[in-house]
């Protein structure tokens, strides 16, 4: 029999039969072929034959060339007659996806958040604006930061404490004073109570009344070419935030 099972398999999937598909690739093989021909060479049985070539002819995939007894038949050329079978599987493909995506997202119990990639000074500015927007409680781990984004963020904090809102601080001061002198940094953490931390990595974050988060990865030889994830509407997440954090 000819035909790579692995193309059989592979027009199986575009819909074609077994038997539609070793046909139809002996009559690639073959060039032009009688029925007789193409049953010997793809081992589909002589009563069947003809009945394949003319599902194969329908299909576009096939054409006689002869309208003479016996009929001659050759294959149109599989990148114009298969590829209109392969966009339609892609397209039933995206549309099941797509189905099955609102379908596991409507099942779960999570809220789900939108995810925003920010860069340079876009993330730091994002993040003096979740501090501005708060409106009940705000959470700031420093890990590093510019000397001008740290001097804007402490005034942010002073400004939302005076507004009445909870402020939970933390800061590394193992990174941020090779940046910012450590006397300030002491200064500001007795100011808001705050603890000192030591994260295995340079992730700082800043969450707005548990809601909204913005992680910023901060490379301490480069901290002005940081990297921020905007995390917004947590929903339930932000539950879990705050068991976990509010007791810094």
């Amino acid at each position: 029999m000819s035909g790579d099972p692995k193309i059989i398999e592979a027009l199986k999937k575009l819909g074609l039969t077994e038997y539609e598909a070793r046909a139809y690739v002996a009559v690639v093989e073959l060039g032009e072929a009688e029925a007789y021909e193409v049953a010997r060479r793809s081992r589909v049985p002589r009563t069947r034959i003809y009945d394949v070539l003319s599902k194969l002819e329908n299909g576009g995939l096939i054409q006689k060339i002869r309208e003479s007894r016996p009929a001659v038949y050759a294959a149109i050329p599989p990148e114009r007659s298969l590829e209109p079978l392969k966009n339609q599987l892609v397209e039933e493909l995206s549309h099941a996806i797509s189905s099955l995506s609102h379908l596991y997202l409507s099942s779960r119990s999570v809220s789900k958040c939108e995810v925003s990639l920010l860069r340079g000074m876009q993330a730091y500015t994002a993040a003096l604006e979740l501090l501005d927007h708060a409106v009940e409680s705000i959470l700031v781990r420093m890990v590093c930061l510019p000397s001008d984004v740290f001097e804007k963020l402490t005034d942010r904090l002073r400004k939302a404490r005076r507004r009445g809102i909870k402020v939970y601080l933390a800061i590394d001061t193992r990174l941020l004073r090779k940046i910012i002198p450590l006397e300030a940094i002491e200064d500001l953490l007795k100011e808001f109570d705050g603890r000192i931390v030591s994260p295995p990595i340079p992730l700082s974050f800043f969450v707005a009344d548990f809601k909204d988060v913005l992680l910023l990865y901060v490379v301490p030889e480069a901290p002005e070419n940081c990297y921020g994830f905007l995390l917004q509407d947590l929903g339930e997440v932000s539950d879990l935030l705050k068991r976990h954090f509010a007791g810094l």
